[in-house]
């Protein structure tokens, strides 16, 4: 696990995709797999939350491109990630200072985020259960 605190890392470690055979992974972004995933309870779990998801989507509107389940999460109810593609929010900060104000060229890259959310979350469960 690398810590990257620097504003510059990000832009390091995207050039510098892997080291000694070892692919980098960005944990600020979508489908983090960390290879303990059972697919079939991974199924079961996306159908049982599939209608939470939709209304969860439909409350934030165009705020959000999806939301989705993510079993990584254990103590937060929900995390804000950005695309697979999309630049993460300290890229976003850091090209906004760059651009000197002009915004038409940050929406090319900039990404809508997609909230994932954690299925075992006592506050999940509860709305979950609850009609929408």
């Amino acid at each position: 696990v690398l810590y990257l605190i620097k504003p510059i890392d990000e832009v390091a470690i995207q050039n510098l995709q892997t080291y000694k055979e070892k692919k980098f992974v960005d944990i600020s972004k979508e489908d983090l797999e960390l290879g303990d995933e059972d697919k079939v309870k991974q199924r079961e779990t996306k159908q049982e939350y599939n209608l939470l998801c939709d209304w969860v989507k439909q409350q934030l509107g165009d705020k959000v491109a999806k939301v989705q389940i993510l079993k990584h999460l254990s103590s937060s109810p929900c995390v804000l990630v950005s695309g697979k593609f999309g630049w993460s929010a300290n890229m976003e900060r850091l090209m906004k200072v760059q651009a000197l104000g002009d915004t038409a060229s940050l929406e090319f890259m900039r990404g809508r985020r997609i909230l994932e959310i954690n299925p075992n979350h006592p506050i999940i469960k509860v709305l979950n259960v609850r009609p929408c």
